[in-house]
């Protein structure tokens, strides 16, 4: 039979799962678009340098470590993969009104200060005079999206300003606000040099390492490149097929 060389491109789709207490994978969730996927692997020997030859060859290799990372490129800025890169929690808090929202003292003209939320409207500035005044509209103004206020005309004012508005729903990512079990890591890929073929790699155990750099100004598009150790899964036996790390199928394109 003629030698067919089996080469590789590949494209596909990235999922993780949370893992039950034996190690099984549950819901799959899809990463999105994934720019770059590799796995790594390492090992580590103990080598003996035989001393009866007087060149003092190597001898003896053994290899007592073994090692593997994954690393990838996300390009979808989902909350999910937020919560991946950064440890983080998600929080959505429900559109609302505040009154009583005291701004910092010493505003000039020209100064901006945050509001405690985005998507303001309908805003009433107060001063602190003994009988509180509303402050014309025409002393300051308003980054709605933003939630900022910038002061235009600071004289006669009576500090601190006082704010009340109503803003919309908004969705929270806050950073190092857990630490994330451990994932199981499936690759649903296509080999586009053969023919479409389908590959699967499965990571049993993965730990995500924080996001190294998160790029908010830049000239290219904006990605995530996140980092993980692939663990020996001690969930299961050591096993010839399956093995503790995981695993490669080549499934038949037809």
């Amino acid at each position: 039979m003629p030698y067919q060389p089996e080469y590789y491109y590949g494209q596909g789709k990235v999922f993780l799962a949370k893992r039950d207490a034996a190690g099984n994978p549950l819901v799959l969730r899809w990463l999105g678009d994934v720019d770059d996927l590799k796995v790594s692997l390492k090992t580590t020997p103990i080598k003996r340098k035989e001393a009866w030859s007087g060149e003092k060859t190597t001898s003896m290799s053994l290899i007592v470590d073994k090692d593997a990372s994954v690393d990838m490129t996300l390009m979808d800025f989902s909350n999910e993969n937020l919560n991946l890169a950064l440890y983080g929690k998600s929080i959505t808090s429900a559109s609302g009104s505040v009154t009583g929202e005291r701004l910092p003292t010493g505003l000039l003209v020209g100064d901006r200060v945050r509001l405690e939320n985005p998507l303001v409207s309908s805003v009433v500035i107060t001063d602190s005079a003994t009988t509180p005044a509303t402050v014309n509209p025409s002393k300051y103004e308003i980054d709605p999206k933003y939630g900022a206020l910038t002061v235009k005309d600071a004289t006669g004012l009576t500090q601190p300003l006082v704010a009340a508005y109503s803003h919309g729903a908004i969705d929270t990512v806050a950073m190092f606000a857990v630490i994330p079990d451990n994932v199981f890591l499936r690759y649903e890929g296509i080999n586009l040099a053969q023919g479409g073929a389908p590959v699967i790699v499965e990571l049993y155990c993965v730990k995500t390492e924080p996001l190294k750099e998160l790029s908010l100004i830049t000239d290219k598009q904006g990605d995530m490149k996140i980092s993980a150790e692939v663990l020996g899964d001690t969930t299961k036996p050591a096993d010839a097929e399956m093995g503790r790390f995981g695993r490669i199928l080549q499934v038949s394109s037809a």
